[in-house]
């Protein structure tokens, strides 16, 4: 059941951007700060398009036509990291500084939550060894 409800939200979560070419501003931010637009990691995100909790549109294109290299990284990485735990729920959480929740739709949300409870007893189980040494 749940690999039908990952794939239902991969499928039907994401809605398309009209092109999946980039335009030449948002290419050209892109190679400014090194991100290769050929590289699977923005590929598997080019038509990702999230309409964030502030109403806001997040997509790669609005990212980087915006110049803001900070909110494009965490979305590239958000957005892989959501694709590859629908796939496969032993996916480990990006880096604090990698992530953004604001990045993804509600029903994904709700899909990661595991990931984030078994992060945390892990962080709990590892502080109880720390506490016996």
């Amino acid at each position: 059941m749940r690999i039908v409800f990952a794939t239902l939200i991969v499928v039907l979560g994401f809605p398309s951007l009209a092109s999946e070419e980039l335009s030449p501003k948002a290419l050209e931010f892109l190679k400014e700060i090194g991100v290769d637009a050929d590289a699977p990691q923005l590929k598997s995100v080019l038509n990702d398009v999230i309409k964030t909790p502030n109403g806001e549109v997040a997509s790669v294109e609005e990212l980087a036509k915006n110049k803001n290299k900070t909110a494009l990284l965490r979305f590239i990485s958000t957005r892989n990291f959501v694709q590859s735990y629908a796939r496969d729920q032993n996916t480990r959480l990006p880096a604090t500084d990698e992530y953004e929740s604001s990045y993804l739709t509600p029903e994904e949300k709700v899909l990661v939550q595991p990931a984030f409870r078994k992060a945390g007893d892990e962080l709990y189980l590892r502080s109880l060894q720390q506490q016996k040494k």
